[in-house]
């Protein structure tokens, strides 16, 4: 018997192991299916999709505006034909018409060794906006941000040398997938080190994105116990939008207002993130990579020399 225990010993780290390099393997293949998405929208419209629309700058994180996103744009690309259709592009992405397709969440958005795996309706990618913090507005340097639009030939450095997208944690604040705001863009600001605490509080309180916890479904995840997952229940609110959520619960760094806050990257995987890039080519990022490569992969026309990935 205690042969036995030594060798089960032995043997799980080596499961654990396997199993979350399946999961990343899997999380790989979830950005180069947006990824693709993203080429085949841009092929059909010659321009990238914007990473969010609204009419004017920057973007505040409160639900309030057009908001329209990236990911919105790329729906019919992803299979999701009829959540396109559903959607009233003539509203806001937060209008009581959206709430059903704002409610709807996609496994190929969801990373799964992320807790919200299972069903929440959020996006644990987003598209890169800038290559530092700063607000969401039409003068970012990523390829994603306010009524972008871009056009192959704005990528000055190249296609293989521009990232496109990558994961991010969800918070008690993140507006879901179809939100054009924090919740789906985010810049490489050196956050992609800082995991969230409380990964179980994410958009509690936003009306058509209500999560809980069931005692019946899911299975074993790195950071909730065996047997419960996130399972999303559509619910309307009587509170007006401003007052959804509260920003005062969102840590920031000195001299940035909470509602302009973006925030960097980061994963749920052990030792850095994975991010496409505008060729298609996917990379595991070390979570200890220079911060001047970093802000040379996010800007899409610095004119410096490519950084050495390899």
């Amino acid at each position: 018997m205690a042969i036995i225990g030594i060798l089960v010993g032995l043997l799980l780290p080596a499961v654990q192991a396997a199993r979350e390099a399946a999961r990343r393997a899997q999380c790989s293949n979830n950005l180069a299916q947006l990824t693709i998405a993203v080429h085949q929208y841009e092929q059909s419209f010659r321009v990238f999709p914007a990473g969010t629309i609204d009419t004017k700058g920057p973007v505040s994180n409160l639900p309030i505006g057009y908001h329209h996103n990236w990911i919105c744009a790329i729906l019919p690309n992803i299979e999701q034909n009829n959540a396109y259709k559903l959607l009233d592009r003539k509203q806001s992405i937060y209008a009581a018409a959206n709430i059903p397709v704002r409610n709807h969440s996609m496994a190929i958005l969801l990373c799964p060794s992320s807790p919200f795996w299972s069903s929440a309706a959020v996006s644990s990618y987003a598209g890169i906006h800038h290559e530092r913090e700063s607000p969401i507005d039409v003068d970012n340097h990523g390829m994603f941000f306010l009524n972008s639009f871009l056009p192959a030939k704005d990528v000055e450095d190249g296609l293989s040398h521009t990232s496109l997208i990558a994961e991010k944690y969800c918070d008690q604040l993140d507006l879901g997938w179809s939100s054009g705001t924090r919740s789906s863009l985010r810049n490489f600001s050196e956050t992609m080190k800082n995991r969230p605490n409380n990964s179980t509080a994410v958009v509690s309180l936003l009306p058509g994105i209500v999560n809980s916890v069931s005692e019946t479904i899911g299975a074993e995840t790195p950071d909730m116990e065996p047997g419960k997952s996130f399972e999303s229940k559509l619910v309307l609110s009587e509170y007006p939008p401003e007052q959804w959520i509260d920003l005062t619960q969102l840590t920031v760094p000195a001299g940035i207002k909470p509602s302009l806050y973006v925030g960097g990257l980061g994963s749920y995987h052990h030792g850095g993130i994975n991010v496409s890039f505008a060729d298609g080519a996917i990379r595991f990022m070390s979570e200890s990579t220079d911060s001047s490569i970093l802000s040379k992969i996010a800007h899409r026309k610095d004119g410096g020399l490519p950084p050495n990935l390899d």
